[in-house]
Order: C-alpha cells, then structure tokens, then sequence
C-alpha cells in the first residue's frame, strides 16, 4: 500500500478551518489534492449528475512511494458546515448504498472518501471494513480533516493552487518566523478577504506569468479584485520560494531595497496613481524600468497593479522598451469575463464567511444567483452583501437588489452621508492624509479644526475608527507599524463624491488636507481626468492659489509636485490666474535633459497649447532644446507633444545640427558616456539604455540617409560591445534560485445543477 493511500494518520497539530470553505470549494480541494499531491489527473462531474461520485478515473495509480494501485477509482467528498464534528458510521448510509451501486457496475475497485469532520481511528476501521465488504471494492481509504490538513501544512505546491488556505490556519505550522512576520502583514493588508478568496482565470494568468517572465502587471477596472490577487501571490511567492515581500511605494523605493542577494517580491500597488494618473509617478517608473529588467534577470519577481484607466493614461509616459516584459506579462481583468462558476463561488463565499445575520443570509439566498449574473457585479460587491453596514438600508427584492448591485458609488456615499458625526469625520481624517494615517493617531491643528467642524472630537475619531475596522476602514500592518486605510478604494471614490456635493466639506477639505495630498487628488475646473477625486470649483480657485503660496519650489519634491499640478490638473483659467498672481514664474522655468522628465517642460507643453506661452519664451525653449539634441544627447523632442512647442522647420534645424554637430563626433560621445560609468553604482546595460534609446530615435529620423544611418548603426554596435566588456569586468553573481512553480495551475470545476447556495446559510 502506497504512503499516500495510507488511511488515517492524525496529527496534533492546528487544522484548517475546512468548514468555513462550503461544499463546492471543499470538493474543488479534494480534486486538487488527488491531482498535486497523489499525482493522478482526475475526471470531475457536474454536481447534480456525478452518480455518487466527485471524482474518478480508470487505469493504473502510480504513487510516487509503494506499490501501483490499478483498476477503477472513485472519490466522494463528504461536507460539514458545522465546526470541530466527528464522522459518525451512521452517517455514511448514503454513501454506502451509491458505493454498492457503482461496484456493481465496476466503477470502485478502489474507493476514496474525503471529509471535513474528524475521522477517529475506531470510526474509521468500522468504515474501512463496511466498504471493503462491499463486493467490487478491494480498497478503501477515508481522509479526515486532521489528514487534509497535514496535505497541506506539507506541500506549497498545494497552498499555492488553493490560496484560501493561508486564511484557513496558522501559517506559523508552515513557515519560519521571518516568514510569517511578513505573511501577517500581508493578510493584515487585505483583512479577512482572503479566507474568501476564489481562483479565478486572472489569478491563474497573474502566477503563470510571475513563473514565466519574473512580471506582471495586473490590470482592471475598480473593485475587481487586483489587491486581493497580488497579496495572494506575495503569500503564495513567500510560502513557496522563500521570496521576502517588499511592498514599495514608488521607484526610488524600488532601486533602494533591491538587492541581488536575496529572494524578493516586489508588490507595487497602484503603481501609476491610486484613482486617477500621478504623472511623476508614471515618469519615475519609466525611468526605473531598466532597473526593473536587471532585477528580474537575477531572480527578483515584480507585481504592478492598477487600474485599467489609469495605465491607459499613463502609456504616454511609459516607455515600455526599456521593459519588453511588460507588454508579455499584461493580465487584465474584466469583471464581465469572469465564469459563472467562479462569480457565484466569490459571492458564496463573502455571503456565507460575512457577518451578516443568519436570518439575513435566507432572505437573501433566493436573490443570490440573479446577483452573481448581474452585468455590474463585482467581488466588491458581494463583500458589501457580506457586512451589515452597507445593507441597514437594502430592500431584499428584485428592485431593491438590483439598485444594491447597479448603483454602487451612490448606494455607499449614502451610507457615507448617514453614519454618524465621529465616524464621518473619521472618515475625513483618512481622506485629508491621502488615504493613510498612522496608529496611534495624532491630530494637527487643520485636522482638529475640521473634525469640530463636522461634529465629530478625538475621542470620537478614535472610538468610530475601531468600529469601522473591517467596513469602511482596515487597521494594516507595515514595516511593525499600524497604520489606517480605506477599506477599499471605492470608500475613497464614495468620500470625495460626498465632499464633491458639500460645500463646506469642500472648504475643510480644501483648507486642512495636506498640500501633496491635494495636488494628487483634485482638479481645478474639468479637464477630463478620470477617476479625479475632486474637481475644484472657480469660485474655489483663490483659495487654491493660496495655498500653493505655501510650497518651496527650491526643494524638487515640492517643485515636481506643483509643476505636474499645473501641467495636468489645471484649466486655463486657473493658470490664467495663477501666472498673473505669480508675474516671475514663466521665468524661472528651466529645460535640461532629459525632457520628457523635467516638469518645466511639462509646465512650458501646457501653456503652450493652451496660449499661454510667450513668443520669446517659445523661442528661448526652441534653443535649449537645440543644445541638449547634440550636448546630452536628447531626442526627446521628437516625441508628438512637442510638435506644437518648435514648429517643424525648426524640428528640421535641429535635426541638421544633429547631423553636423553630434555623428561626426559619436566616438567622442561614446568616451564620456564610458569615463562617467560608476562600477559600483551602475549596471552597464541600464545605465547605456538611454544613450542607446537617443540614437536609435536618431537612426529611425535618418534612416533615408545611408551615411548618417550607418554611422548611427556603428555607434549602436559600439555601444554594445562596450556594455560586453564592462559586464565582463564585473565580478560574477551566483544563479537567481529556482522560482519555477511547475505546471499549469488548475481549473476549478464548471457549476452544475446543484446551487452552490444551498447551505449559504447554514
């Protein structure tokens, strides 16, 4: 008998909570471990027609220890919704009778039953012998919950394919305390969300791409589910390869915390701006990328999410060459493209694992399937079905769940609009810190002005926060500090369109939020930014003009923020207003390489296109731009943007000087670019990437000209060569580790007859 078919063997050790997982996900389990840890592909049924069977196939077993096992198999899956039962024999009547059934047509020659409930040794010798004295059946194994959780405390592999699990038990059974440091703060991150987490198409995509390219960039609409897959992965990468979670902000956290020692797991959230485009960040990022590339070639895997709209925007600031990877590893979920299966099991499961009422949960049972079909469902969704607080308000009918499910921004800016003065002001707290705010909580001055001005104290800020944990707020866990959220971005989305409709909240939020927090967040006037938090009203204009009175453009976190502001969030009145108010600005704005990075020039394209701009300002930009096309060299200017700041005649000029000044010289050019490499700072190939981008933009400009091009292609070559040597002299790293996973992960079952519902309110 293999090691595998081993009947019983009970362990000490915490269980899963396998009862939490309903009947349709426990049989999926079950599936997976007679495929992964068995090593047998399995034949499935639809659930209404299985005939007394969950699984089954015919031929040889051949265990991985032990003798082979032949003939017909049929597993069955006996679920409990109760917590810590004990399988009683006189409870397996049913299965006894289908089990004479399918012998007698030769179906269960060997006969496996898996279960939730603890199976106790005498129980289980009596069972063993009832169905081996079934005529038909040479062998019978029962797995019992202690059994299934030993499987899985013993194999990643698993856990990886079921990511539910890591919300199931204690994952100090199963890693290091390094490990499971980190893996609590990545559940403190998602909360309970992932107890409730069902394999969907995007998650299998999003790991089958981090195991082929080391990327990916999981793309979607709000609330489809993007953060709740990436902390499944980070889970997933922590437990299977060891890999440390770094969880970064922004690019320079990226170069910063990279090191090509260690194992690691870059999860960049949200990466080009939360709701709506931050344009520094995009820029940041773009020039991150051949770090990024270097990373992934020596182990590092790398997450990005963001929403779908926000990439698109971005795209013209990215240049996706310098990470070729990330066109190949572009997971995008459309929550319409999500299988019936797989809507009705996350529904089951925020529905079943929620915290609402049991009488609740019958009313709504009926309702369910109609919801899961609904063309603007999403996971969001069925976690608010799941929590009484976004349904106080619900009328359980086909009209009432349809507003529930269809209008949801205007459905929760009203359970916004009707909490209570110390949660609301809560609420504004977050909202006026950028989404962020560190536990223990300290107030400024701004910040206690304003909580008074919407009814609510401290103590009261306090208190509705730790009642909203879980609902509107989630308390997380970074880096050993506790800091407050949203829930989810959605609450964000749903505050500021409450702040949008009042003006004195417009007037609080406006005078006490912190000024990054502003310029990243709002709008002066509508310029068609989607996803905007804010949109800022005219008669609002002088007070934001005021308070940008307030930054030091000296410092270059501060300049780079109010120039992108104005670049991007602002409407010609506002400008208007804002240049006339601050006579030296047009002045001081200064071009250098490389352009497409500077946020002068971002400031100097704006006002340009909306006249703004002064002839002999657009002049003296022309002759900047001319000098660095030779002196960098910079061949940004070629991008379509500038089309409008240096008229094409003067486009060709610099194109000549380029020709005339810079390609006789590219040797000389080569030089210096070589005498300025750092060994100990730089990688060859990164830091030649952007002198190549120029002269392959320059070749593509010259391309009718078989001189120029070819001097172009030597300098190319030359380049390359150069990044050869330079790589040569460096001293070797050791191979990145194993990262590979093996393998396609499985596909859960397709919905049969039998509604998943059926014990949602058990």
């Amino acid at each position: 008998m293999s090691q595998q078919f081993d009947a019983h063997a009970q362990g000490a050790e915490v269980n899963y909570q396998l009862h939490s997982l309903g009947w349709k996900a426990f049989q999926n389990l079950c599936t997976t471990i007679m495929a992964e840890v068995f090593g047998q592909t399995v034949q499935t049924f639809f659930d209404s027609h299985d005939g007394g069977r969950d699984g089954a196939f015919r031929g040889t077993w051949k265990p991985k220890y032990g003798e082979a096992l032949t003939g017909t198999f049929t597993a069955q899956c006996k679920f409990t919704a109760k917590a810590d039962v004990q399988v009683k024999f006189g409870e397996l009547t049913g299965e006894l009778n289908k089990a004479k059934r399918l012998a007698s047509r030769g179906l269960a020659s060997n006969y496996i039953l898996f279960t939730n409930a603890r199976l106790t040794g005498t129980v289980e010798e009596n069972i063993k012998e009832a169905f081996e004295n079934i005529p038909g059946i040479d062998r019978f194994v029962a797995y019992g919950c202690e059994r299934i959780s030993q499987m899985i405390r013993e194999s990643a592999r698993l856990r990886m394919l079921v990511p539910r699990v890591y919300g199931l038990g204690d994952l100090s059974h199963i890693m290091d305390q390094r490990a499971y440091d980190q893996a609590q703060e990545i559940l403190a991150a998602i909360g309970d969300d992932l107890r409730k987490f069902v394999i969907t198409d995007a998650y299998r995509r999003s790991a089958n791409a981090l195991t082929e390219h080391g990327f990916v960039l999981l793309l979607g609409e709000p609330a489809c589910g993007k953060s709740t897959i990436a902390a499944t992965l980070a889970l997933a990468s922590l437990d299977k390869w060891g890999s440390s979670t770094v969880k970064v902000r922004n690019a320079d956290d990226f170069v910063t915390h990279f090191n090509p020692h260690e194992k690691q797991f870059f999860w960049v959230d949200d990466a080009f701006g939360p709701t709506q485009l931050d344009v520094t960040s995009a820029v940041d990022w773009s020039r991150t990328f051949p770090h990024i590339r270097a990373a992934i070639h020596r182990g590092a895997k790398v997450l990005f999410t963001s929403r779908d709209y926000v990439y698109n925007s971005a795209k013209r600031f990215l240049k996706e060459s310098a990470l070729p990877v990330i066109q190949e590893s572009k997971v995008v979920i459309h929550v319409q493209d999500i299988s019936k299966a797989e809507r009705e099991q996350i529904l089951y499961n925020h529905v079943r694992l929620g915290s609402q009422p049991q009488s609740f949960k019958t009313r709504l049972k009926p309702f369910l399937p109609s919801v899961a079909a609904h063309r603007a469902f999403s996971p969001e969704i069925a976690r608010r079905l799941g929590n009484p607080l976004f349904t106080r308000n619900l009328v359980v009918t086909d009209s009432g769940i349809d507003a529930f499910v269809a209008r949801p921004l205007k459905l929760l800016a009203e359970v916004i609009n009707t909490i209570d003065d110390g949660a609301r002001s809560a609420l504004a707290l977050v909202f006026m810190r950028g989404g962020e705010v560190e536990s223990p909580l300290q107030f400024s001055e701004d910040e206690e002005i304003a909580i008074t001005r919407l009814g609510g104290t401290q103590s009261r800020v306090v208190e509705s926060m730790n009642a909203l944990n879980g609902s509107l707020l989630l308390n997380t866990v970074s880096s050993g500090t506790h800091k407050w959220r949203f829930k989810h971005p959605t609450v964000r989305d749903a505050f500021a369109a409450v702040i949008a409709d009042n003006m004195e909240l417009m007037d609080i939020y406006l005078a006490g939020a912190p000024l990054r927090t502003l310029l990243s967040e709002v709008s002066c006037g509508h310029i068609g930014i989607k996803g905007v938090k804010v949109i800022v009203p005219t008669n609002r204009y002088d007070a934001v003009i005021e308070r940008l009175s307030e930054m030091n453009v000296g410092k270059w976190p501060e300049k780079t923020s109010l120039y992108r502001f104005l670049a991007y969030r602002c409407d010609k009145l506002f400008l208007t207003k804002f240049i006339a108010i601050n006579p030296d600005f047009l002045g001081g704005l200064q071009m250098y390489s490389y352009l497409s990075v500077v946020p002068d020039v971002d400031v100097l394209l704006k006002l340009n296109e909306l006249k703004l701009l002064p002839e002999i300002n657009r002049v003296k930009a022309f002759a900047r731009i001319r000098q660095l096309a030779v002196d960098t060299p910079d061949s940004d200017f070629l991008r379509d943007d500038f089309r409008n700041l240096i008229t094409s005649d003067e486009r060709k000029d610099i194109l000549t000087h380029v020709r005339a000044d810079l390609l006789p010289k590219l040797d000389e050019c080569l030089d210096d670019w070589r005498s300025n490499f750092d060994p100990e700072e730089d990688d060859p190939g990164t830091y030649f990437d952007l002198l190549k981008s120029a002269l392959q933009d320059y070749q593509r400009e010259f391309r009718q000209d078989k001189d120029a091009a070819l001097v172009i292609s030597d300098a190319l070559n030359g380049v390359e060569s150069l990044i050869e040597t330079l790589l040569s002299e460096m001293p070797e790293e050791t191979d990145p580790r194993d990262y590979s996973a093996g393998g396609e992960l499985p596909r859960e079952n397709q919905a049969g007859l039998r509604s998943i519902f059926d014990d949602v309110d058990a």
